[in-house]
């Protein structure tokens, strides 16, 4: 294997050794990595067309170089360097301009139980992919729907109005009171001191519970759960 020369791997496009494009993939991953860093908090799940088109073009960039020996990795750099400083001033403008610069406004279907049929041709929907999305969100007539609204991200938000929603406690003035998850206590025979101060307890206590439950020792407990009413459950 012959040396490996860091002005081919970067702005030559011959023929490479398999080393030679091993360092040609890493440097195109960690440019890939700190594109994305420098990006900032995005949400996976919000897909607009702004940022399906914006990840499938560095996706591209990245995968046409990865793939193609002839490509120089250098222009791969330099692209996407420009797509991220792009990406970046339109999301400021985001903030300081308007958010619907790169993105679709919320699309009021139905109001008070009324279709409005204007912005269900602006949604490329008909009237039953609009009771097909009703139906998704148990939602069967239109008297029980105060607001349909399309969202900029592609979902669907449904307001029922209140003749059709059940009976809350909070609707009967019952008092709530605020539920605790379940948390572990013991794992592997180990007991995590810190949720045993939050519960206001003391190692007697759980020793005591061991003992009513008939375990000899606590390191045969694999995974031990404390409810909000400090019931200890043992695995």
């Amino acid at each position: 294997m012959g040396r490996v020369e860091w002005k081919d791997i970067l702005f030559e496009a011959e023929e490479l050794s398999y080393l030679e494009l091993f360092f040609r993939t890493t440097i195109l991953y960690f440019v890939l990595f700190l594109a994305d860093k420098s990006l900032g908090f995005r949400q996976p799940g919000i897909v607009t067309p702004y940022n399906f088109l914006v990840g499938a073009g560095i996706s591209h960039i990245a995968a046409a170089r990865m793939v193609q020996p002839q490509s120089r990795p250098i222009d791969a750099i330099a692209i996407t360097f420009v797509y991220i400083v792009i990406i970046l001033l339109v999301s400021y403008s985001y903030i300081k301009l308007s958010p619907y610069i790169a993105s679709k406004k919320q699309n009021v279907l139905v109001k008070n139980g009324k279709v409005k049929k204007g912005n269900l041709r602006k949604s490329l929907l008909t009237i039953d992919n609009m009771f097909s999305i009703l139906r998704q969100k148990n939602v069967f007539g239109l008297e029980n729907v105060d607001y349909l609204i399309a969202e900029p991200n592609g979902h669907y938000s449904v307001a029922k109005n209140s003749h059709s929603l059940p009976v809350t406690k909070s609707t009967m003035g019952i008092p709530m009171t605020t539920k605790e998850l379940t948390r572990i206590l013991i794992y592997e025979g180990k007991i995590d001191r810190k949720v045993l101060k939050d519960k206001n307890l003391k190692i007697d206590w759980v020793h005591a519970q061991l003992k009513e439950q008939k375990v000899t020792s606590i390191g045969e407990v694999y995974i031990g759960l404390i409810t909000e009413q400090n019931e200890l459950y043992l695995n």
